[in-house]
């Protein structure tokens, strides 16, 4: 299963990464291929020590197929369209907005970089401990 039940805290970041033309390339509802490297780099994220949300807006039988193809792709995740536990209790609150250090979304202002370019701005990227 793609999504990851344990995890050790800290983490070196949270990111929390849009599903629909970020790591599918999708025509909605529909789901498409893999948008390239999206998988290497994501497990290579989490092997690195990051914590993954994928946030999406799909509900539904939307939702269970994008979770789906996720297993399919074998692409790991901590958390879908929620908060991890120790930020809600942290903040004491969920909030609606996926608490988050960074967030990669294709709608992004600039637009969206290679998998491999996101890579290489998350690893240069200073941390704090």
């Amino acid at each position: 299963m793609s999504q990851i039940r344990e995890y050790n805290l800290p983490f070196k970041g949270i990111l929390a990464i849009d599903f629909d033309l970020t790591i599918c390339m999708t025509h909605y509802p529909e789901l498409g291929e893999e948008r390239k490297d999206a998988g290497v780099v994501i497990r290579k994220l989490v092997n690195d020590g990051f914590g993954i949300v994928i946030n999406t807006c799909r509900e539904g039988l939307a939702l269970a197929d994008a979770i789906h193809w996720l297993e399919h792709h074998k692409i790991p995740y901590h958390y879908l369209n929620n908060n991890f536990p120790h930020l809600i209790s942290k903040f004491s609150a969920d909030c609606r907005k996926i608490s988050a250090d960074v967030y990669i979304d294709d709608k992004c202002l600039t637009g969206l970089p290679s998998w491999l370019e996101i890579y290489n701005i998350l690893d240069k990227k200073e941390w704090q401990k």
